[in-house]
């Protein structure tokens, strides 16, 4: 048995919000019907909805107009009728394995249906279960009370023997297939089995406008008589003790479809985190090593100029001579410090390749896009106690929560024009050298200008004086050449990695908090005390 407000309790904690008021509404709705809910279900084509007409019709009652009668797949929705003391739910028939979203819709819909009954009544074409045989195993194992599953055999005429010439062989084969069925689902002789043929032949085809008479010349072998029996048969009695087991079920059932959610969006979080975790971690290697270009591009740039400006004052040869001197001493500084930027971007574009090449940068490239989109996946709505249909808001309030944690609609979106422009400037060559021009034309006219007093001594005072103003103006206007390009690199740095940075701490929380929440449910699945297979009523 689970505990119900303990699950209930942890449904209202999950990380991003909660999901209590809308199962609690679906439960309350279903909880205040006053008569037993009975569903069909299985895979589309079964003859789900033949069934309801022939139930209709031959109680007397009027076919609604949702209810269509097709060997394509015509039923979308959950739909109610009443039969005798009844409610009677078709349902879409679900799909294993379908890609499509409409299939996968009315998959959901069925299931989540199922999951609030008092009766459930599998429909299987006379082949059974093939590829639903495990969602079916499923749904039977939820702790159904003896006698509120049911199993229909339909559309039992198209089973390969004819009632009409040889009534012998299709009870006998009729008899076969039941055994089969229990043994496939290893059901014990207290679980109702009905062989039905609801429209042989097609007599009725897709008309709903019908009478009872229609099939009165099958009514002695088409099994329709034992199945209106066993309908006449439901006691309200039975029903207290039919909506605590369905209870049981319903919650239980929430409780491990959103574990089961939650372990699949901790599993991608945690993968998006460590994503996250390794562009920080880079960039701190990054502006590390670009720190130490720096350092060292510097720390030789001051005996650079120094010497540079002890040649001026010496003799030497004319302006155009030591103009050329000092474009080619600038040249080697900035070409040998440009070859080491460009070294340190080759890695820095080189490790990105290698990142975006990897699976796991997908899933993160993909929650930054939708974070930036800044607009919330749509749901489609749940069908009664959409149980499957819930779970997927799970993930639509994961991103909620990043989102005002990161204000990432500013953030993400800004973000996306400068990482676009590192992208380009990690690409293209950083063409110092082409700086220094300008700055060897300054101290070329520096040295112009000193010129007068070249023939000075070194050890005279002032020009020592100037010789040493020159050297830290020098200096100054050489670092100021270099700074630009060491602020680009840096810039790139930050914009490669920008998002990463930007949701590391988020991601860290939100995989703790999914952690957290997981350890709960799995703690109330294992508390469960009581097996929920073949509950009493």
């Amino acid at each position: 048995m689970v505990d119900i407000d303990a699950v209930r309790g942890w449904l209202g904690r999950l990380p991003g919000g909660s999901l209590v008021g809308r199962y609690v509404d679906d439960w309350d709705a279903f909880e205040k019907l006053d008569r037993p809910v009975v569903t069909l279900f299985g895979s589309y084509d079964t003859g789900k909805s033949s069934l309801l007409r022939r139930l209709l019709v031959d109680s007397g009652g009027d076919v609604p107009g949702w209810l269509t009668i097709s060997a394509r797949h015509e039923t979308f929705e959950v739909n109610d009728v009443e039969v005798g003391g009844c409610i009677i739910r078709d349902t879409p028939g679900f799909a294993v394995g379908a890609s499509d979203i409409r299939a996968q819709n009315n998959s959901r819909r069925a299931m989540a249906a199922v999951g609030l009954t008092d009766v459930g009544i599998a429909v299987l074409a006379p082949q059974l279960a093939t590829a639903e045989r495990d969602v079916l195993q499923k749904l039977f194992t939820q702790g159904w009370p003896v006698g509120s599953m049911w199993f229909v055999i339909s559309r039992f005429d198209e089973a390969g023997v004819d009632p009409e010439y040889d009534l012998a062989e299709y009870r006998e084969l009729s008899d076969r297939k039941v055994r089969e069925l229990r043994e496939l689902f290893e059901l014990d002789d207290r679980t109702p089995v009905f062989v039905v043929s609801q429209d042989p032949f097609q007599t009725a085809g897709p008309d709903t406008d019908l009478s009872r008479d229609t099939w009165d010349d099958f009514r002695g072998w088409d099994g329709m008589g034992d199945l209106a029996d066993a309908f006449e048969a439901v006691s309200p009695s039975a029903l207290p003790g039919w909506r605590h087991t369905a209870g049981q079920r319903y919650w239980t059932a929430l409780l491990d479809e959103t574990v089961t959610e939650l372990r699949r969006q901790l599993s991608d979080y945690t993968a998006r985190a460590e994503v996250a975790a390794s562009g920080v971690a880079r960039r701190d290697v990054w502006e590390s090593e670009l720190d130490t270009l720096d350092r060292a591009a510097q720390a030789s740039l001051n005996g650079l100029v120094e010497e540079v400006m002890r040649r001026s004052w010496e003799p030497s040869p004319g302006a155009d001579e030591l103009q050329a001197e000092i474009q080619r001493t600038l040249d080697e500084w900035f070409t040998k410090h440009e070859h080491r930027l460009q070294r340190l971007q080759q890695s820095i574009r080189k490790t990105k390749e290698r990142e975006r090449a990897r699976p796991s940068w997908a899933g993160f490239a993909s929650l930054v896009a939708t974070l930036g989109v800044g607009e919330d996946a749509a749901t489609t709505p749940a069908g009664p106690g959409g149980a499957a249909e819930h779970v997927e808001t799970v993930g639509t309030m994961l991103i909620g929560m990043l989102k005002a944690a990161n204000n990432a609609t500013g953030q993400i979106a800004s973000g996306k024009a400068r990482s676009a422009k590192a992208a380009r400037d990690l690409g293209r060559p950083i063409g110092i050298a082409e700086a220094a021009l300008p700055l060897a034309v300054y101290l070329a006219k520096v040295v112009d200008e000193r010129g007068t007093d070249r023939a000075r001594k070194n050890q005279d005072k002032a020009a020592a004086e100037k010789r040493q103003q020159v050297v830290t103006e020098c200096t100054e206007r050489t670092r100021d050449t270099w700074r630009p390009f060491v602020d680009d690199v840096r810039e790139a740095i930050v914009a490669e990695t920008r998002d990463q940075v930007d949701l590391d701490a988020s991601l860290r929380q939100l995989v703790e908090q999914l952690q957290e929440a997981v350890a709960e449910g799995e703690g109330l699945l294992r508390a469960r005390t009581v097996p929920l297979l073949k509950t009493e009523a």
